[in-house]
């Protein structure tokens, strides 16, 4: 972050306005995740993503609102890949 991001949320957070410096710290947080997520999509494939997002802890509508996708899409994803890791043991 720069310094001027930086010194903006310090600037909410000492004027009382917390819920002004949490929205802009999770809005700085959901643009490295997007950042992230177009890093690796050069490398993996759709339900890679989706799996390592969910071994993280997101919840499903997050992945999928990440993602640009639908909610069951990333179920069905997860269900394959559930599915191919007791087939592989």
């Amino acid at each position: 972050m720069s310094k001027v991001g930086r010194k903006s949320v310090s600037k909410d957070i000492a004027g009382g306005d917390e819920l002004t410096a949490l929205r802009k710290m999770a809005r700085l947080l959901e643009v490295l995740v997007r950042l992230n997520l177009e890093t690796m999509r050069g490398n993996r494939s759709q339900a890679d993503i989706i799996s390592v997002l969910d071994s993280v802890g997101c919840r499903q509508s997050e992945i999928a609102d990440l993602l640009g996708t639908t909610s069951n899409t990333v179920n069905v994803a997860l269900y394959k890949a559930k599915k191919k890791k007791i087939v592989e043991t």
